[in-house]
C-alpha cells in the first residue's frame, strides 16, 4: 500500500509541469523552460520518491488510471477523419524540448502533422500509420517506429485502443 501511495504522489506531483510540457510540444501552450529545467524535474522526482528508471514492458498491462485526458485531437494538431478517437497520456519526463511517457488513443482515424520527432514502441493494441508517400505499416505490440517532426501521417486505430511508450524531441522551427 505504501508503494502505491508513493507512486500516486509522484504522478500527481509531476502532472502540473509535465502535462503542460506535452501540450506545449503539441503546439497548445508556450513552453517556459529554464536552463536548469532537467535538474529541477530530477530533484522534484527524487523528492516525491519517483523511480530513477521506468520500465515500459510489452509483456505487462499499462495502468490506465495513470493517464490524463488530452482533449480533442484537433486541439493537438490532428484532424479526425473517422470515428471519435480520444487521447490520453502520462508524461514521465519533460525537459529542454524532450518528453517521454505513455500515450493512448482509442479507435478512429486521424491525420496528424507531427509536432515533434518521435520514437515509440507499441505496448498494447495496433495502429496503422501511412506517411505522405503512401508507405503504410501496421504496428503491433512490441513494434517500434520513428517519425520526424513535421511529417504528415495518417494514424488509424482499428482495435479498441492503442498504447505506446514514447520519446519525443521538439526542435525549434525558427532560424
Amino acid at each position: 500500500m505504501a508503494h502505491q501511495n508513493r507512486r500516486a504522489t509522484w504522478i500527481v506531483a509531476l502532472y502540473g509541469s509535465a502535462l503542460l510540457g506535452l501540450l506545449s510540444s503539441c503546439g497548445g501552450i508556450p513552453e517556459q523552460e529554464s536552463t536548469d529545467g532537467a535538474q529541477t524535474l530530477t530533484a522534484r522526482m527524487a523528492a516525491v520518491g519517483a523511480p530513477s528508471m521506468l520500465v515500459y514492458a510489452s509483456n505487462t498491462t499499462v495502468d490506465q488510471s495513470t493517464l490524463v485526458p488530452l482533449g480533442a485531437p484537433e486541439s493537438l494538431g490532428g484532424r479526425v477523419l473517422a470515428g471519435s478517437p480520444t487521447l490520453s497520456a502520462r508524461v514521465d519526463y519533460n525537459a529542454r524540448g524532450m518528453s517521454a511517457g505513455i500515450f493512448k488513443a482509442t479507435s478512429g482515424r486521424i491525420e496528424i502533422t507531427f509536432p515533434f520527432t518521435e520514437h515509440a514502441t507499441i505496448l498494447e493494441g495496433e495502429v496503422t500509420m501511412t506517411d505522405e508517400t503512401g508507405q503504410s505499416h501496421t504496428f503491433k505490440k512490441g513494434d517500434s517506429y520513428f517519425v520526424r517532426q513535421g511529417q504528415v501521417v495518417l494514424w488509424d486505430v482499428r482495435t479498441p485502443y492503442v498504447i505506446k511508450s514514447f520519446f519525443n524531441i521538439t526542435e525549434s522551427t525558427q532560424s
